[in-house]
């Protein structure tokens, strides 16, 4: 039992359904989908299966529970007096978790969010559970279906659509968050990046698109996805939005780096990089102003 759980955590737990114990309470009531988190103590309570099958968190310490079907089926099917009719997704004369196990002799619920490796036999254990599992060629088992908001990894795992950062998936997989309040988009490696990524990446004019209506659109650049606004200044770099004064040399593209000729600190394209203008020139002989687009005179160092 861990008691002050932060609502952030608290509401977290719930959100990528943890399915290692093989039940969450919180504040005394099973965890489910219509679960809120609290702002004041939360208290959650996790159960093991070596803790079900000894009674060791039935009813809490020194209570005894009157529903027999806690009592005998922890609260996941119905007693008859003999036996327990297991709800889905749970089997066995207690109702345990129906789980498989990976390659280290781990065991999961089937309902387990992530894709451990295991054997096409251990997985198949989930075939009759709520949550059916596939193995994939790479011999990870997976969710048959993630859900409601959620994509599937190219390793297996299920992501929320408001995951922060981009996890390798397919194009169909990304597209499942299309319609949701946190819409996606699918860069040019391969990797599904939320629209609020304050990073650009690479990708096509139609997936930079899908973030036109959300909280957080983005534009394309360059053929790059970037925030709307997120450069209003400087030019854009393989470093992101870059001010025309950096001393240093950036990748980029030659409109991009043009976007500094009128600034007190205009660049010129290097080959495939964006050069601050004028150099030092201490020493060189110096016969074009390139980005200044003027006269260099020897004399001042200067252009006109």
């Amino acid at each position: 039992t861990v008691s002050d759980i932060p609502q952030g955590v608290c509401d977290k737990v719930i959100d990528v359904n943890w399915q290692m114990p093989a039940a969450i309470l919180l504040d005394g009531v099973a965890v489910d989908d219509n679960t809120v988190c609290g702002e004041g103590n939360n208290e959650m309570l996790f159960a093991f299966a070596n803790d079900l099958k000894s009674g060791a968190v039935a009813g809490g310490e020194g209570e005894e529970t009157p529903d027999p079907n806690e009592e005998h089926c922890w609260g996941h099917g119905t007693w008859d007096g003999t036996s327990c009719a297991c709800e889905p997704g749970w089997s066995g004369d207690d109702c345990s978790m129906t789980q498989f196990c990976d390659t280290n002799g781990t065991c999961y619920g089937c309902s387990y969010s992530s894709a451990p490796s295991t054997t096409a036999a251990e997985c198949a254990k989930c075939d009759g559970s709520s949550t059916p599992r596939v193995l994939l060629e790479n011999r990870y088992c997976a969710l048959a279906d993630c859900g409601v908001n959620q994509f599937q990894g190219t390793y297996g795992s299920c992501y929320s659509c408001r995951e922060s950062w981009g996890p390798s998936a397919t194009a169909a997989e990304c597209a499942k968050c299309d319609k949701s309040s946190t819409p996606r988009f699918m860069g040019t490696d391969g990797s599904c990046y939320s629209c609020s990524d304050s990073d650009p990446w690479s990708a096509t004019k139609a997936e930079c698109a899908k973030c036109d209506k959300s909280r957080t659109p983005r534009e394309m650049r360059s053929g790059i996805c970037i925030l709307r606004g997120y450069c209003s200044e400087g030019f854009l770099s393989s470093s992101g939005c870059t001010s025309c004064s950096v001393s240093w040399a950036e990748t980029t593209i030659a409109a991009e780096c043009a976007k500094c000729d009128g600034s007190s600190t205009p660049r010129y394209m290097d080959g495939d990089r964006c050069s601050r203008c004028p150099m030092d020139l201490s020493g060189l002989t110096q016969t074009q102003c390139q980005s200044c687009h003027g006269t260099w005179n020897a004399g001042t160092k200067k252009c006109s």
